[in-house]
Formats: structure tokens, sequence, C-alpha cells
């Protein structure tokens, strides 16, 4: 132990110095205890800021799958159904209307959420939007009068066109063996041709397929058109699969995919670090006197992996959000909520969906195979103009956890 002599009121003390003034006095101790206290802070902030981020280790998801604008749009239909109740007034037939929003429906155990879709979809349309559209509500069940809203005042008010089955005897015992074994891949595959194939009668230039649990945002209908219409600059006219109107943020994390590219910006961070710390003290007679080989080693091995573990840690669509506004989606696209269709890319698109009906495959699935195999453009608008409310899935309750989770969550961030 190092001995430091002092002279005290004219008397020679050799007492050793105190360890706990040698530790003071340590640059490495300074750095570990302010990086530590900044690390705390800024951890504690996290939990906080990014507890909504369902691609971070703080997410919460009593805060993340809380309805917040979600509130205000259920309000908002309920109340235009309501009217719609009201109303004697119907809709006459929109052939060579520029849309035709498709929505397909089964009755469902508790919850019949297709009202406040249909009313979230129309609500705060004007007139010229509203002569725009026709409106199929498709009854995707063998016998409709089973479907509670069947005989309901408002769905003759503002629908355009009532789909049902329209098949023969042979075909309609297949459809009900379908149900009755709860064949539900097979069922939505072929439901899915069905709509597509009524909305491409009715001549519309966009054919918008919706499922019957999701909310539209106020103003939805003239968003979609811009983009649509973008799409249209941007591709040239040359053949494009969908716009995307619904997505989960939730396979926007990050991916095991691009390991080699987050490892080597770590790698690069640790070169940057370590070579400014050492040019910094070469170039700096007060740093090379507290900056020792060891404290840039504490840096740069300590300080700098634990700041990347946070920044990990904190969630891809925190740290790096997708810029808002129209963009291509090829990867991680899901689900078959809201698309729309161009009305040349549908007749193929049945063909698609009408292969893939023996097998268990989801909508979404399906048309993403076949847009990889012959490389197919999608596109979609964020944050989305639509959020799927269903918490009970129309294939069964053994599905209902998973409807629970595809949720998008920047669509309750809307005012």
């Amino acid at each position: 132990m190092r001995l430091k002599p002092t002279i005290t009121l004219g008397r020679f003390d050799d007492r050793p110095e105190s360890p706990s003034r040698t530790l003071l006095q340590s640059t490495n101790f300074w750095i570990i205890l302010c990086y530590s206290v900044s690390y705390f802070v800024i951890y504690q902030y996290c939990r906080y800021a990014y507890s909504r981020d369902p691609t971070s280790f703080f997410f919460d998801p009593k805060k993340g799958y809380q309805k917040i604008y979600s509130l205000k749009r259920e309000q908002q239909a309920d109340a235009f159904i309501e009217v719609a109740n009201r109303s004697t007034d119907a809709p006459s037939s929109q052939l060579n209307a520029e849309v035709c929003l498709g929505v397909a429906t089964i009755a469902r155990s508790k919850d019949q959420y297709i009202r406040r879709a249909v009313g979230s979809l129309l609500e705060g349309l004007t007139d010229a939007q509203r002569a725009s559209i026709h409106l199929a509500v498709f009854f995707a069940q063998t016998d409709p009068h089973q479907h509670p809203i069947y005989n309901e005042p408002w769905l003759k008010s503002v629908a355009n066109e009532i789909v049902q089955y329209n098949v023969g005897d042979e075909e309609m015992a297949r459809l009900r063996l379908l149900e009755e074994t709860h064949q539900f891949w097979n069922k939505s595959m072929y439901d899915y041709e069905y709509l597509l194939k009524a909305c491409l009668n009715t001549g519309a230039q966009w054919i918008m397929i919706v499922e019957d649990d999701v909310l539209a945002k106020e103003g939805w209908y003239s968003e979609a058109m811009r983009a649509l219409e973008d799409i249209q600059l941007r591709t040239d006219d040359q053949v494009w699969l969908y716009l995307r109107l619904f997505y989960t943020e939730k396979l926007f994390g990050w991916n095991s995919e691009e390991w080699l590219q987050y490892l080597g910006w770590s790698i690069l961070a640790l070169l940057v670090t370590a070579t400014t710390l050492v040019v910094s003290r070469s170039s700096s007679r007060r740093l090379r006197k507290h900056l020792s080989n060891v404290s840039i080693a504490i840096i740069c091995f300590f300080c700098l992996p634990a700041t990347i573990l946070l920044y990990f840690m904190a969630g891809r669509v925190s740290m790096q959000p997708p810029p808002s506004g129209l963009h291509r989606m090829e990867n991680f696209g899901c689900c078959s909520q809201a698309l729309v269709f161009p009305r040349q890319i549908v007749p193929r698109a049945m063909d698609t969906v009408h292969h893939a009906t023996n097998k268990r495959y989801y909508i979404d699935m399906t048309l993403e195979r076949w847009a990889n195999d012959e490389g197919l453009a999608r596109f979609a608008l964020i944050p989305p103009l639509l959020q799927h409310v269903g918490s009970r899935s129309s294939k069964g309750s053994k599905f209902d956890e998973g409807a629970n989770s595809i949720w998008n969550f920047a669509f309750e961030n809307y005012t």
C-alpha cells in the first residue's frame, strides 16, 4: 500500500491514504457510476415510452392493446347504424361503381362486429364518395337466416347488394359439409373467391375485400383513393397485386435473417468508439492523464455493449419507425383483413385462390406465395387506414387467442 507523507500542524503523518478516497479519485469508478445511473434512468424511460411497441422488450399488453382511437370510431359507427336502422331508404345498385366494397360475414358466438365495420366504413363519406361505392355484404354461410343481422333494418338501407350462395344442390351440400366438419381453411378460400367474383361482376375498377371485424378511420376513402392514384403513377400501369389497408407491426421486429447486418453495425460502433477515444486521448494532455487503457476498455466492452443491448430491447418499431405514407410491403405484411385489388389482377387472384381451396393455407399466405413467384408488387399505407378489432375468430373459439393479437398499434394514435 502506497504511503503518502503529509505535514499536519508541524507533525509528520505517515498514515496510509483512505481506500474510499482513492476510489473517489479513480476515473474508472466515475465512468461506471455515471454510466450506471444514466442507464437506470434511460431504462425506466424505456419502460414507459415503449410499452405499446410489440417489438419491444418493454411491451405491456394491457397498454398496447388498449383501444384509444378505436373507441371513438366505435361510437361513431354505432350512431351511424342507429340512424340507418330508422331509415326507410334503400340504396340503388351501383353497377360500374368505382369501388366494390365486399364484406364477408358469418355469425359469431357473441359479438357481431359487422355492424361497426360497415358503420365505420360508411360514416363520414360525402354523397359523391358513397355514390362511387358498391357495398356488397356477403353472408358466407349456407343458412344466412342464422346470422343475427340478416333481418336487421339497417342492412337493407346501406347495402347495395346482399350476396348469398347461388349454387347447385351438390355444391351446397359440399359447403354444408365444410361447415359441419369445421374445415375453415378450405371454406375461407372458397368464400374469398366467391366474393371476388361477385365484386368483379359489378364492373368496379377497384375491388376492396374486408373482413367483418374491422374499423375504418375517419376519411379512409379519400386517403385510399389518393394512394391508388399514386400506385398507378409509380407502377406506370404495370400489373401489381394489392394495396394493403391493414397490417400488424408484430412482424416488424429484429429479424433473425438480418443478424449479420446487426452484428456488422455493432462492430462498427465499437471500432468508431475505440478509435475516437484513442485519438482524443493522444491529442489531449488532460485526457492522457485520466483516460487509461482500462478506462477505454470499460467504455468499449461494458458501456457500449450494454447500450447496444438496450437499443435492441427498445424495439425496432420505436428505434427505426417506418416513415408514414405509401410504401412497398413485400415482406412481413399480415393479414387479409383489408386488401384493395386492381380489377385486372382479380381473375388471376381468383384462380390462385381456387387452386388452394383444398390446402390448409390462409388467404394472405396464398396470395403472398403467388406474388413472390410472379414478382407482383404489393403496397401498404403506413399507418394503416383500418384496425382489426375482432377478439373472437370467425374460425371458432380455439382461434380466438390468435385473433386477439392481430392488432395495429399505430392506428390508435389517430385523433
